[in-house]
């Protein structure tokens, strides 16, 4: 447990880290807040007075939120609790009146030209850090090679794209072509879990003939199960290819196991099942 007296600094940290970058927006947001406080209660609402004074008194109290974020866990990413504040809304607020506000239009687009040139000269251009998609798809050219190596190939072996496969940067190859069919579910590769130390789990697993699990014995824990029940179980759901990566080291056993190499693509393996 911290102390009480802790609970400041802990909140204060926090909001430096927050708005680490964006200090000079943050002030201007605070010194809105400040300027609609003094002119009167018209303009609190409107300029979003009082949600800052409902969440200073619950998620921005150190109090209150402190001792609540420890219990629950919450300490690391409190800073995100600063997110919530309507920083950039009420600043859009205060220069829609500022444009609004003289009665000669005249000025009005001055005042836009000088805002706009304030809100260029403050920020930070993201053209240095912006980077053309090298693909049209948005997705990785890993997950694109993948995806052709198996449409060539089940076109000339008349196959259907039925795979195996247990690394989760594959889990775009459905999305990216829907004909390519994943055998274990998200929940197979995220929910279930197993001790590959404790030899009785893993034979009771084989013994159940939980065919999905036992194929991510072979998939996901890369462990040289018994070829015989692994066929059989790549049988029953028809699996005709399989992709490993590197580290499993099943290069020797799918082979043994009556699997075909059919190519590489960034260190993934790709296998045709060749079991007839």
């Amino acid at each position: 447990m911290i102390s009480l007296i802790d609970h400041f600094y802990v909140l204060y940290d926090a909001f430096r880290s927050a708005i680490g970058g964006v200090e000079w927006f943050v002030a201007a947001y605070f010194a809105c807040l400040t300027v609609f406080f003094v002119i009167g209660k018209d303009y609190m609402e409107d300029g979003f007075v009082y949600p800052f004074f409902f969440m200073a008194l619950t998620i921005f109290n150190p109090i209150l939120i402190i001792p609540v974020g420890e219990a629950i866990g919450l300490l690391p990413r409190i800073r995100r609790l600063f997110w919530l504040l309507p920083v950039n809304l009420t600043l859009a607020f205060v220069c829609t009146c500022a444009v609004s506000a003289p009665r000669k239009k005249l000025f009005r687009p001055l005042i836009a030209v000088i805002l706009a040139f304030l809100i260029v000269k403050s920020g930070t251009s993201v053209r240095p850090y912006l980077q053309m998609p090298e693909n049209i798809y948005k997705t990785t050219n890993t997950v694109i090679e993948i995806s052709e190596l198996l449409e060539t190939d089940s076109i000339e072996n008349g196959l259907e794209k039925h795979a195996l496969y247990s690394s989760q940067q594959l889990l775009e190859l459905r999305q990216y072509d829907p004909s390519i069919r994943s055998i274990l579910r998200r929940s197979d590769l995220l929910d279930w879990s197993i001790d590959t130390q404790d030899e009785e789990a893993v034979n009771k697993v084989i013994q159940q003939g939980h065919v999905p699990h036992t194929l991510a014995l072979v998939s996901r824990y890369g462990l040289h199960i018994d070829q015989e029940a692994f066929r059989r179980c790549l049988q029953r759901v028809g699996i005709n290819y399989i992709i490993t990566e590197p580290e499993m080291n099943l290069n020797g056993y799918l082979i043994d196991t009556g699997c075909s190499q059919i190519g590489t693509v960034d260190g993934y393996e790709i296998y045709r099942v060749e079991l007839s």
